[in-house]
């Protein structure tokens, strides 16, 4: 069935506070209410290297800096899924889908006025999803009669206060896209915890939006700031559930987080437990143990029985290098002198993993990667899950679980990390205070 013709957007262009942008078409004035904004374009050579106007998109994006973006080049072309085949273990830590933030990051809180016409994409989903009608005045109006803005910036706290509604005298309401997205229409909540918290804790929990990290050291409360920002986003501000993931870097932290939060519908995983679900969107795989991954190199490789020495060791540091550390197979072969024919059997051990449809614990993480490279529909599934993302120990992250992290975080980057500089457990697979 044909979808009814979108009417203008009432709300063009929008209040201040909100810092909407217009996207126009190529050559298109800067309509009223942009006169001084700052003009951006996209075309051919923008998508083939869009990293530096994503930079500056999400400066804006996070600031709420009003822009014109003049789209040069077919909508479609610029949203086209992006993959790759690259192996985990030649990319950085900081890999990044650039044309997939690229694509956030101009329509996320944008007017589509291509053809002259103001619409504001996220009123008109709320209206289809929602109980929401069409509002002469905001975005959309609530069943209980409130007038609303849908809001497309980063989800927080807005640097001022909405201007009133004329025809009530009243503030409006401010209803975020990712709860339309969700068909829901959730107020923006409590801007302010609920919880008492010491001031320096106070200021870490209430932070607005966007990405943060938290330096403190052992004994300062760190998970008690990280629990305290998890209540603060699901009861204060209503994030909603499904919406945020809670990461502890072992079973024990997650548990002691788990308990701080009981009262909560809280999403608290280990890294390993988040990678998991992600590989069993794939198919479902048989964990193993190291008493049977020994088992496996011993079919694949050649070494010399010496008495009172661990035969098999030395494959074991290698595969966590390549696989946490995410370093070259080959190189790591080159630099060892007692890992004699790893780079193949490093494939070959893969290989085998696949096809007897197992798992050990670092395949876990990084099988994860790779699919989220891979499969873009995944990635986009898993990044729902991550959109608010708490990150605990984050000093003691490998370059795997680095990229991991910013895979699903996605190309908002709403994470919350908290860490200690002066700590580092696993220095040994590539973890260094530096990613704090």
């Amino acid at each position: 069935m044909a979808m009814p013709p979108v009417a203008p957007a009432a709300s063009f262009p929008g209040p201040d506070a909100l810092g909407r942008n217009v996207v126009v078409d190529p050559g298109a004035p800067a309509p009223p209410g942009f006169e001084r904004a700052r003009r951006l374009l996209i075309d051919d050579d923008v998508l083939a290297d869009p990293a530096a106007t994503v930079a500056v998109l999400r400066a804006r994006w996070l600031r709420r800096r009003r822009s014109v973006i003049e789209l040069a080049v077919d909508n479609d072309a610029a949203r086209a899924p992006e993959s790759t085949d690259t192996p985990p273990y030649a990319l950085s830590r900081d890999h990044a889908f650039h044309r997939e933030a690229l694509h956030f990051l101009t329509w996320a809180n944008s007017y589509d006025l291509r053809g002259g016409t103001p619409r504001w994409w996220h009123g008109v989903l709320a209206e289809r999803r929602t109980a929401a009608s069409r509002s002469d005045t905001a975005d959309v109006l609530l069943p209980d009669g409130r007038h609303a803005f849908v809001d497309g910036g980063p989800r927080g706290p807005l640097p001022v206060p909405l201007p009133t509604v004329p025809t009530t005298g009243t503030a409006p309401a401010l209803v975020h896209r990712e709860s339309v997205s969700l068909g829901r229409l959730t107020v923006q909540g409590a801007a302010l915890p609920s919880e008492e918290l010491a001031p320096d804790q106070l200021a870490a929990v209430s932070h607005g939006f966007g990405p943060a990290r938290v330096i403190a050291p052992a004994g300062s409360g760190k998970t008690r700031v990280l629990t305290a920002r998890l209540r603060h986003l699901l009861r204060d501000r209503g994030v909603e559930p499904e919406l945020v993931t809670a990461l502890a870097y072992n079973t024990r932290a997650a548990q002691e987080m788990r308990e701080r939060t009981s009262d909560l519908p809280a999403s608290i995983r280990t890294l390993h437990s988040l990678a998991l679900r992600i590989c069993s969107l794939d198919e479902r795989r048989q964990v193993i143990d190291e008493r049977e991954v020994r088992r496996i190199l011993d079919r694949l490789v050649r070494t010399a029985r010496i008495p009172n020495q661990d035969p098999f060791q030395a494959y074991l540091d290698a595969l966590a290098e390549v696989r946490l550390a995410l370093r070259d197979p080959a190189e790591v072969e080159a630099e060892r002198g007692d890992i004699d024919g790893f780079a193949e059997a490093f494939d070959r051990y893969r290989r085998l993993l696949a096809e007897e449809r197992l798992l050990d614990f670092d395949e876990q993480i990084y099988r994860a990667i790779e699919l989220l490279l891979q499969r873009p529909e995944l990635r986009a599934t898993v990044q729902r899950w991550g959109t608010h993302l708490l990150v605990d120990e984050f000093q003691d992250l490998t370059p795997a679980f680095l990229l991991l992290v910013r895979l699903v975080a996605g190309p908002s980057l709403q994470v919350f990390a908290v860490g200690d500089d002066d700590q580092t457990i696993y220095s040994y697979a590539g973890a260094t205070p530096e990613h704090l």
